[in-house]
């Protein structure tokens, strides 16, 4: 791979902070890199203002580019949930979409799907650390 592609996969996958400055940081490497990456930044942005549209601040959420989940099937959105201060905790939640599974099974067309999963005994201590 030529260092110059490289270099632009590196810098993006660097990407962290509030989604909102994330999004426009990776529109702004993209672009000066000759890269279009606009449809799947458009689902990004789509994604944001539906969030904004049920009352969550979507622009100030954590954003990590490197963020992925170690499972195949998931493709697009992944998330993660953590409690703050909590490094001592594993993930209190996790999961993402993965529309394209249903083919894999034989079905005919992909079907919206999302999953999560969901770690009870990590919540309650998050919880109960609260107290």
């Amino acid at each position: 791979m030529p260092r110059a592609e490289a270099d632009l996969i590196e810098t993006a996958l660097a990407v962290k902070g509030p989604a909102g400055n994330a999004l426009a940081r990776l529109r702004s490497i993209t672009a000066a890199g000759g890269v279009n990456i606009a449809p799947a930044l458009d689902r990004f942005e789509a994604r944001l203002a539906a969030l904004d549209a049920a009352g969550i601040d979507a622009a100030a959420l954590p954003f990590d580019a490197g963020f992925g989940r170690n499972l195949e099937y998931y493709e697009g959105f992944v998330f993660e949930v953590t409690a703050e201060g909590r490094t001592d905790l594993p993930p209190l939640a996790g999961g993402g979409r993965y529309d394209a599974m249903t083919l894999r099974l034989g079905a005919e067309a992909p079907v919206p799907a999302v999953g999560a999963m969901i770690r009870p005994e990590a919540a309650l201590r998050a919880r109960e650390s609260r107290k």
